[in-house]
């Protein structure tokens, strides 16, 4: 058991203190030369010249207890020096017999002699997945892990950054390694095998995993690189993406942010960056620990972005997986102790949502501790549609309730996650002068009212577009009469929410006067009348407000003298602005009041200047969105998040340099269909065009690449003819305006292979459709518009809608359907009942479809759009449009029907089609009101 020890015994403390004088000579016998450093291999040879038996207690173990990840300079020496020497101490104390374990509630006792202000809670988390052996003793080589003091790190210092990846020795994966595992489909591996892969970087083999000393260069600066944390679920317990669909998402987006951006990426990804079960030696256990104690580093620092994969692999997916008994996953096999490839009906299944497990909701949490909101995106969804994107930092109290409900797959993993998030938000909190928000719901509003009260230092708080009714607004200003605000801006509200603020601010005014305030932004808040005499009460007895924005407001004349009146005394107001309000004439006499008091508060400021404010002063932060554009345009576009599907860069100068990276980005992702590089200054020329070609001949997403009006010429063009030949997905290359006469036939065969892929496409769809009708009777929209459709993919089509009750939408704009479509087609509307809507606009439709389709509608009852515009319907005379107007007074139920761009009052048969349409739509109007 060991001795009996009191509270006040200093059991920390060694037998004889270690002489620093020795301690420097025995460093300089192993430094080095000219770095100033020793190696850490040298440790335990540096234990036997201080006389601490390295023979004893399994030393080796014991640094590995301790941490030995790295390189030790002077003073590193110095201090694992005396934590070896204080381990030990202890085993001298609690394991004199050397046994090399300890019951559990010993371990207690010395944590509790050693840090008498642990609660009973805290002791337990850490002594929770502590190195037991089957007796449940806990191996004594981690006591001096647990005894050392906990690391403190900044969320805003890189170094500090690179001080715990480098202490919790957390490998970051590099992106080319990413690539290599999607290319050769394999599953994403665990840290232990990871760090003896390698892969190819800038053409030459590189280790997968960054280093310790690459991140310490890029901590000061030396080397450049964007570090993403990703946010993910574990869909099995042994492996967390077994389908590879989270690498494969992972994937399209991080070659677009390496093409974007010069920087290198590093990502850090749980399974592949830390080590994993089983882990076999106490480096690595510690290792593990480390880095679970302060794993909101990755989601909060500001050197950081968190990208999220909300998304669990498709039903389907899974499915068919699981039913294939040949798919295998490699993962840890315990009874073997090794490797081994595994059916993925034989893993233990977690399929809970991404937003029901804690884990994923703590690192929402941590990482919307950010002050730029581009640094948490969610990768697979709509692009610019961040809904569970976290807005408002939450007070512990309430996230600790929310982790009583949420999953977690070792329950005791809740403790951990709370600590850790009221951690992150006490030190956020003290240090944050300047927060801003954006499109806040009403439930985003309680949560800030319950937040704002800890926020003690706050100067500048922003929130543009946000709605609240009468509860959220009174907390909301309630918890503004805690701070001691500079500038606040409540912009863009929906006129129910501008009102219920105002009368808020109406209430809370009286309790707190904006006594530190000097501005005000209440623009497009709809707050009225009542928002303007809020204003003038607060500057009858203000002295620090010198700006106040008010554009927007639905402001009479009646608030606009209160105003006035209010501003007779004023001296410090320097800047009001009414604009867009709703303002006569009426009070023109208060608007030049208003105006020469605000010139005279403006003569009189630059007669005694204020002082000089610092940057902390006016509540302002000089963060900056990590890393360097290379590609502008695309850098932007990526910030919204999302899983990109189109690429716009026609405003963007790119050269062949960009042209070839951006290509090489494409050749990885497998979700970009449209890509716009035309440009009105020709930059891109034969080498940058090669580039795309060797890209479309791996690519299997583009459909359309825009490359008008640059400078590519016949060397170029060659290149795309030959990469197209075996490419059957791109539809439409544009080389207009590339200025070379010579490369016609070639254009020409471009344009021959594209529509080849057109048709064939157009066939599949039109297969593919007519097997979802079977199957699915609920479909109630086709959509096959700009698929280069022809008459006999309609034929066939218009033969399984003659008796399909259940669509009501045809969208088949942009193809090439003739009169011979058109009149297939129209042979289905005389048996279908259900279709209302048919879009057919710009096709190669002529007058005799157009007869058919006015055959129809004398019998038709269910159409009430047709859209025939960018067609060729009369073109030979008006014979057609007659039919048309003639089918038209027999036919009460369409509402439009469209045959050009815009109505021609000239054309006779246009106008009664015209007039025809807008009765029915008279008589339509006159029925549902009824």
């Amino acid at each position: 058991m060991g001795p009996r020890l009191c509270r006040h015994a200093n059991v920390a403390s060694p037998v004889n203190t270690l002489e620093e004088v020795r301690l420097e000579e025995i460093f300089q016998q192993f430094e080095e030369p000219h770095t100033n450093v020793m190696k850490a291999s040298h440790l335990a040879d540096a234990m036997q010249l201080a006389d601490m038996n390295p023979e004893c207690f399994k030393v080796e173990q014991i640094l590995e207890g301790i941490g030995n990840p790295h390189d030790f300079t002077l003073p590193e020496f110095k201090q694992r020096m005396k934590e070896v020497h204080d381990a030990l101490r202890f085993l001298q104390l609690f394991d004199p017999q050397k046994t090399g374990v300890l019951p559990r509630r010993t371990i207690a006792t010395i944590l509790q002699l050693c840090r008498s202000n642990f609660s009973e809670e805290r002791l337990e988390e850490m002594l929770k997945n502590v190195p037991c052996n089957r007796q449940g003793f806990v191996y004594s080589y981690m006591v001096p892990f647990l005894l050392r003091p906990e690391a403190a790190y900044d969320l805003e210092d890189p170094k500090s950054l690179a001080q715990f990846l480098i202490d919790a020795n957390i490998r970051l994966v590099r992106a080319p390694y990413l690539y290599k595992l999607l290319r050769s489909d394999r599953c994403m591996p665990r840290c232990q095998e990871a760090e003896r892969d390698c892969c190819e970087v800038n053409g030459t083999e590189v280790s997968a995993l960054v280093s310790h000393q690459e991140v310490a260069e890029w901590a000061l600066g030396r080397r450049q690189a964007m570090i993403i944390s990703v946010s993910h679920a574990w869909e099995t317990r042994e492996h967390p993406d077994p389908c590879r669909f989270q690498l494969e998402l992972l994937v399209n987006c991080v070659a677009l942010w390496d093409a974007a951006y010069v920087d290198d990426i590093w990502i850090f990804y749980d399974y592949v960056s830390l080590f994993q079960f089983q882990r076999d030696t106490a480096e690595q256990e510690t290792s593990f620990r480390r880095a679970m104690g302060n794993m909101h580093m990755l989601y909060a620092h500001q050197s950081t972005l968190t990208f999220r994969l909300e998304s669990l692999t498709p039903d389907e997916t899974w499915t068919a997986r699981k039913e294939d008994s040949t798919y295998k996953v490699p993962v840890y096999h315990l009874p073997s102790g090794s490797i081994a490839w595994i059916s993925l009906r034989d893993l233990w299944e977690n399929r809970v949502l991404y937003l029901s497990r804690g884990w994923c909701m703590a690192e929402i949490e941590w990482s919307a501790a950010r002050n730029i909101p581009a640094q948490n995106l969610a990768i697979d969804g709509e692009p610019g549609i961040m809904t569970t994107a976290k807005k408002v930092p939450t007070a512990p109290e309430v996230f600790e309730e929310r982790m009583a409900t949420s999953a977690f797959t070792h329950r005791n993993d809740a403790t951990s996650v709370v600590r850790l998030q009221r951690k992150i938000f006490h030190e956020k909190v003290t240090s944050r002068n300047h927060m801003k928000l954006q499109d806040l719901t009403r439930a985003d509003m309680v949560e800030l009212a319950a937040s704002l009260p800890h926020f003690q230092n706050l100067k500048v708080l922003q929130i543009h577009g946000f709605r609240a009714g009468e509860g959220e607004a009174n907390a909301f200003c309630e918890a503004l009469g805690s701070l001691q605000l500079q500038k606040l801006s409540l912009a863009f509200a929906p006129r129910a929410t501008g009102l219920a603020m105002a009368e808020a601010l109406n209430h809370s005014c009286s309790v707190w006067r904006f006594a530190s305030m000097t501005a005000l932004d209440f623009r497009y808040c709809h707050m009225g009348d009542l928002g303007a005499k809020v204003i003038a009460e607060v500057l009858k007895g203000n002295t620090t407000i010198t700006h106040i924005d008010l554009t927007s407001n639905g402001i009479t004349d009646k608030g606009v003298q209160v105003l006035a009146q209010a501003l007779k005394n004023n001296k410090t107001l320097s800047a009001l602005n009414l604009a867009h309000n709703k303002i006569s004439d009426v009070a023109v006499q208060a608007l030049q009041d208003i105006e020469e008091r605000i010139l005279t508060n403006r003569a009189a400021e630059a007669l005694d200047p204020p002082p000089a404010k610092s940057k902390e002063d006016k509540g302002e932060r000089a963060d900056a969105f990590p890393g360097r554009p290379r590609i502008q345009a695309l850098a932007d576009a990526l910030k919204l998040g999302g899983d990109m599907t189109q690429i716009d860069l026609q405003r963007e100068l790119l050269g062949n340099e960009e042209i070839k990276v951006l290509a090489g980005a494409l050749q990885l992702n497998r979700k970009v269909s449209r890509i716009d590089l035309s440009s009105s200054h020709p930059k891109i020329t034969d080498a940058g065009a090669k580039a795309i070609a060797q890209m479309l001949l791996q690519n299997k997403t583009i459909i359309t690449i825009n490359l008008a009006g640059n400078a590519i010429g016949r060397l170029g063009v060659e290149a795309l003819a030959e990469a197209v030949e075996h490419n059957n997905i791109v539809r439409e290359i544009n080389l207009d305006h590339n200025g070379d006469v010579e490369t016609e036939a070639l254009l020409k065969r471009i344009r021959t292979r594209c529509e080849e892929n057109q048709r064939a496409i157009a066939r599949v769809m039109v297969e593919t459709l007519l097997e979802d009708l079977k199957r699915d009777s609920t479909k109630r929209k086709i959509d096959l518009s700009h698929y280069c459709i022809g008459d006999a993919e309609v034929q066939v089509l218009s033969e399984a809608l003659a008796g399909n009750n259940s669509i009501t939408r045809i969208y088949l704009q942009g193809n090439q359907i003739t009169d011979v479509g058109l009149e297939a087609i129209s042979a289905a509307l005389l048996f279908n009942r259900s279709i209302t809507h048919i879009n057919l606009s710009n096709n190669q439709i002529k007058d005799a479809g157009a007869k058919a389709l006015a055959q129809v509608l004398k019998q038709n009852r269910s159409m009430t759009y047709i859209n025939l515009s960018g067609n060729h319907i009369g073109i030979g005379g008006m014979e057609a449009i007659e039919a048309l107007a003639d089918a038209m007074q027999e036919n009460d139920t369409l509402l439009e029907l469209c045959l050009h761009e815009s109505f021609r009052e000239e054309c006779q048969a246009e106008k009664r089609i015209w007039e025809r349409c807008s009765a029915n739509q008279a008589a339509q109007a006159r029925a549902q009101s009824s």
